[in-house]
C-alpha cells in the first residue's frame, strides 16, 4: 500500500479548526495524562499498555471496516494531533497523512516516535507492515516507555516496567512462530499483500506467487496477466499450502483467488491492516494470526 494512504481534505478546513483550537499545546503535563495519538489502533494499544493510567490514547485508524488505503483525514484528526503531547505513526509511506496533519499543526514540545526509525526500516521499498514483526516490537516498546518517561519522569520506572511486561507477554507469538519454523520451513505459500509479509519470514515460509503480484496490489495497480495466472495455477496444483488474504480490503480480484483456494482445496488464512474491535490487545491479535497460520498447514 505504498504511498497510498493518502491525506485528504486537510487544508483550509484544517487550518481553520486549528486555529480555532489555539497554539498552545495541552497534552500534558509532569503530573497530569498524557495525550497520545496513534496513527494506527496497534500503535494506540501498545502504548495505552506501556501508559497504563497515565496516558490518554486516541488512535486515527481505528476500524477495521475503514479501507486505510483510502482514508481521508478529518478536521478533528488535526485537532487531536494539535493537542497531542506524543504522537506515534509508521513511516515509510504508510500513513503519509500523518506527516501532513504534523506539519499543519507544528508544535516544539510534541515528541514523535515514527516506527520505521525506531526499528531502523527503509530503503526504496520496504515492507510497511511493520507490526507484524513482532519480534522487533519490543525495541518500539522501549522507546515508547522512554518517551513517555522524559514527559512524566516520575512515572519513567513505570513505563519502563510496563514496557518489560509486554515483551515478555509476546513470548506466546513467538513460541507459534517457531513451530511454523520448525515443521514448515521452506514450504510456500501465497498472501494477496505484503500484510503478513514480516510473519511468513519469520516462520521460514516462501512466497509460491509472484512478488509483482502482491506489489501490484499494494501498488493499486491491475496485476499482469501472468501473474495473475501464476497465481491461479499454484492454488489449482496445490503448490502453496495457504492462502493468506487481506480480509480488510477486498474486491472481485480477491474473492476470486478465495474461490478458487476453496474449490482447490487450499486453506485460507485471513489477516487484517487494522487490530479488529474484538481482540482483546495487540499481543492476543496475533497470537491468533500466527495460530490461524499453523492450523492452516497442518497444526
Amino acid at each position: 500500500m505504498k504511498n497510498r494512504l493518502i491525506a485528504a481534505g486537510v487544508g483550509v478546513a484544517l487550518a481553520a479548526s486549528l486555529s480555532a483550537c489555539g497554539s498552545s499545546n495541552s497534552g500534558s503535563s509532569a503530573t497530569g495524562t498524557i495525550s497520545v495519538v496513534a496513527g494506527e489502533n496497534f500503535y494506540g494499544n501498545i502504548v495505552s499498555q506501556i501508559g497504563g493510567s497515565h496516558v490518554k490514547v486516541t488512535s486515527i485508524i481505528s476500524d477495521p471496516n475503514t479501507d486505510p488505503h483510502e482514508y481521508e483525514s478529518s478536521a478533528k484528526n488535526a485537532a487531536d494531533i494539535e493537542s497531542a503531547r506524543l504522537v506515534v505513526d509508521n513511516g515509510v509511506g504508510y500513513d503519509d497523512f500523518m506527516n501532513q496533519l504534523l506539519q499543519t499543526a507544528p508544535d516544539s514540545n510534541r515528541t514523535v516516535i515514527t516506527a520505521s526509525k525506531v526499528l531502523g526500516i527503509g530503503g526504496s521499498n520496504p515492507n510497511p507492515h511493520l507490526w507484524y514483526d513482532t519480534a522487533k516490537m519490543p525495541e518500539l516498546a522501549t522507546a515508547i516507555a522512554a518517551d513517555l518517561g522524559k514527559i512524566q519522569p516520575d512515572n519513567a520506572a513505570t513505563f519502563r516496567a510496563n514496557a518489560a511486561a509486554f515483551t515478555k507477554s509476546l513470548a506466546p507469538i513467538t513460541a507459534v512462530i517457531d513451530k511454523i519454523k520448525t515443521k514448515y520451513a521452506g514450504t510456500k505459500i501465497a498472501y494477496t499483500e505484503r500484510v503478513p509479509g514480516y510473519l511468513v519470514q519469520a516462520a521460514g515460509l516462501d512466497l509460491g506467487i509472484p512478488a509483482s503480484f502482491t506489489q501490484a496490489v499494494e501498488d493499486g495497480d491491475d496485476p499482469s496477466p501472468a501473474d495473475t495466472a501464476a497465481f491461479d495455477q499454484a492454488l489449482k496444483t496445490h503448490t502453496v499450502k495457504a492462502l493468506l488474504y487481506n480480509a480488510q480490503v477486498t474486491d472481485a480480484q480477491t474473492d476470486q483467488l478465495k474461490a478458487l483456494a476453496t474449490s482447490s482445496g487450499v486453506p485460507i488464512v485471513p489477516v487484517t491492516e487494522t487490530m479488529p474491535p474484538t481482540a482483546k490487545d495487540y499481543q492476543a491479535w496475533q497470537l491468533s494470526q500466527a495460530q490461524a497460520l499453523l492450523t492452516a498447514l497442518g497444526g
